[in-house]
């Protein structure tokens, strides 16, 4: 932990005030709290992740110290990760507050991106492979395979995602990468 940058911050607002401050310069910070028996000040879990979320940071794994106090780490939301319930709700309360950011809402605006063309592309009952595209990966027996093995609802989601590319050369890239996914038989993830 001694390589690791610690953040200890006695209430709320100084959690705060460290974000703003380093939010957009740190892919980390490991944020310690004492625990309440030990009658130190320290920012609440709750508190830290409501503000962690205004800057489009999530809180990650937890560590205990010693015998008084724990830390979490935190760290900016990557574009894949998903939001739990809990906390787009915690989100959605940071905006009705006014206290998120614009980095925070950036971040909460592309996951809402990312998850409307995900339900878009699968909404589709009929999503199946243009003849082509069936052709292309037939041509390679093993990715063909596991592309049968897959359950209906992957398949859709791999013939959604190489099928709704518009560009030829994007088209092409996708073949590719669901081939190379395919052969060694993985999921499509989420594109």
């Amino acid at each position: 932990m001694e390589d690791k940058l610690q953040v200890y911050a006695t209430s709320r607002q100084k959690w705060r005030k460290w974000l703003e401050k380093n939010h957009a310069k740190n892919d980390e910070a490991w944020l310690i709290y004492y625990k309440k028996a030990t009658g130190k000040p320290s920012v609440t879990y709750r508190e830290s992740v409501e503000e962690a979320i205004c800057f489009g940071w999530i809180d990650g794994i937890k560590k205990r110290i010693d015998d008084e106090r724990y830390t979490h780490r935190f760290s900016p939301r990557n574009s894949k990760s998903k939001w739990s319930d809990l906390n787009i709700r915690l989100a959605e309360n940071m905006i009705r507050e006014n206290k998120m950011t614009e980095a925070g809402l950036k971040v909460f605006k592309r996951k809402q991106k990312y998850e409307e063309s995900v339900v878009e592309m699968t909404r589709a009952k009929e999503i199946e492979l243009t003849p082509e595209i069936e052709r292309i990966l037939k041509s390679n027996k093993r990715a063909w395979m596991n592309y049968q093995k897959l359950s209906p609802s992957h398949r859709k989601q791999y013939a959604a995602w190489l099928t709704t590319a518009k560009r030829p050369e994007t088209i092409q890239k996708r073949i590719k990468e669901a081939i190379h996914l395919l052969e060694n038989d993985e999921k499509l993830g989420m594109k």
